[in-house]
Parts: C-alpha cells; structure tokens; sequence
C-alpha cells in the first residue's frame, strides 16, 4: 500500500481527477489564536515520529481524544476521549501502533492534552501538528530534526483528503485498543 496518501491537492481545474500527494517542506510557524500562541508544524514526512518527541515534553498525566470524522470502518462518527488518564508511554505505544494509518489516512485528527497543564499537540487531517504550551522546547526539537521556522503555513487550496480501505481494520482497532467514551462530533470537527 506504498501510493496510500490521506493529503493531496489538485495543481488546475484540468486535472481535475489527479490528486497528487501534498509534502510540505519541513517548515514550522508561531501562530497567533484567539487563545494561546501556538506553533503549526508541517513536516514532510515522519509526523508521528515528531508528535512522539513532542509528547516527551509534555506534563503527565495525559489525555486523549481520537477525532473520527469520517468513518469508512463501521465505527460511529465521534469525539472518542480515553477514559482514564495515560502516561507517555502508553501515549508512544499508540502512536507506534498506528503511526501508518494516522499518517496515511485523512478520516480523523488526534489529540494529546496534558491533564495537568496547558500543554496539547493536535495533529489533524492536513497533516500538520498543532503545538501548545512550551514552545520553545518544541522549537528546539524541530530544529535539531531539521525543520526550519517560517512566517506562516500554507495549506493547498483546493486539497483533497483521502480514505482508504485499507485502514479499516486499522480504524475498528484503535477503537477497542482503550475504552473510550464517545461524544457528538463538533461543528469545527467535519
């Protein structure tokens, strides 16, 4: 399944049916929210590797919220939130175990929130990891991996996300890897 991609863009109207794959090319932003500044990391490759480092810096104990907005597996559309709090360790195991289907498949985002502080990495459906809390050491991390820090991130437009067969034994595993409790999913989620 080498060709699975979960991002592509479309380059003209005449190609209107080719969606090459989108790699961004291993830039960071500082981003200024409505909250807290955040950084919006978009690297080419290797973004569950990177989220894995980056949890390392977050306050235990942790929690998680596995976004499903497009279920192609069985599973109901939902917010699923662990329901106990996790270390990183367990954090980094679930990240390994489904680092291809998180990386390849656009049907959902993840959330990692530390239970303690304001610490939170969000890595959504275009592939970019959304950092809040300490961003100088997460800074520090995406430099010394290679990335280079720009004035903004910039998403393809018109883009295309992309669900693959594939995954859906991957998407039915990860719901009964934890016990979850299920919410409706946000208007800001679809």
């Amino acid at each position: 399944m080498e060709a699975a991609y979960k991002f592509g863009w479309i380059p003209n109207e005449e190609r209107r049916h080719e969606h090459p794959r989108y790699e961004y090319p291993d830039v960071f932003a500082l981003e200024q929210t409505s909250g807290p500044e955040r950084l919006a990391i978009a690297p080419s490759g290797n973004h569950v590797s990177i989220l894995i480092d980056l949890v390392q810096l977050v306050s235990e104990p942790l929690g998680i919220l596995y976004v499903l907005a497009v279920p192609r597996g069985g599973s109901e559309p939902g917010r699923y939130q662990t329901e106990n709090p996790v270390s990183k360790q367990q954090a980094e195991e679930l990240l390994k175990n489904f680092s291809d289907y998180l990386e390849r498949d656009g049907r959902h985002d993840i959330w990692i929130a530390s239970m303690s502080g304001p610490d939170l990495l969000v890595y959504d459906r275009h592939n970019v990891i959304y950092a809040y809390g300490p961003l100088l050491e997460y800074e520090n991390v995406l430099l010394a991996r290679g990335l280079r820090r720009v004035e903004y991130v910039r998403f393809p437009s018109p883009h295309t996300h992309n669900y693959h067969p594939a995954f859906d034994q991957d998407e039915r595993d990860l719901l009964r890897y934890w016990r979850w409790k299920r919410s409706p999913l946000h208007e800001s989620d679809v």
